[in-house]
C-alpha cells in the first residue's frame, strides 16, 4: 500500500490541483502572466511526469499508452468541467496544449529514468 501511495500519490495530488485551478472563476481570461496555452502545457507536463514517475515506482505498472490515455481523458474531463464554471469555457486549443504537455512531461521522465539505469 505504501508503495502505491508513493507511486501514484503525486499524480493524484496534481490531478486535484488541476481540478482546483479549473474550478476557479477568473474575470481576466488568464490569471497567469504567460500565454494561456503555455500555462496549460506546463501544468499538464507536470501531470505527464507524475504519471511516468508512478509507472516507474509501481509494482504492477500499466503500459505507457494506457497512462497517456488516462492523462488525456483527464484533460478532456477538465475541459468539460470548465463548461460548468462561470467565466470559464472549454477549448480545443487548451486540450491540444494539455495533450502536448502531457506527452512531453511523460517522455521527459521516462528518458531520465532510462538514463539512470535499467528499468521499464
Amino acid at each position: 500500500m505504501i508503495q502505491s501511495l508513493v507511486a501514484w500519490g503525486p499524480a493524484t495530488l496534481w490531478a486535484a490541483v488541476l481540478f482546483f485551478l479549473s474550478a476557479q472563476e477568473f474575470s481576466d481570461p488568464s490569471p497567469f502572466p504567460i500565454n494561456d496555452k503555455v500555462a496549460h502545457f506546463v501544468l499538464y507536463s507536470v501531470l505527464g511526469g507524475a504519471l511516468a514517475f508512478g509507472r516507474s515506482w509501481a509494482s504492477r505498472s500499466p503500459g505507457h499508452l494506457l497512462l497517456l490515455a488516462t492523462g488525456l481523458l483527464y484533460a478532456i474531463s477538465d475541459e468539460i468541467h470548465q463548461s460548468f464554471v462561470p467565466s470559464r469555457t472549454p477549448s480545443a486549443g487548451d486540450l491540444v496544449a494539455d495533450a502536448l504537455g502531457l506527452a512531453v512531461g511523460y517522455a521527459g521522465v521516462v528518458a531520465v529514468a532510462r538514463r539512470r539505469g535499467p528499468g521499464r
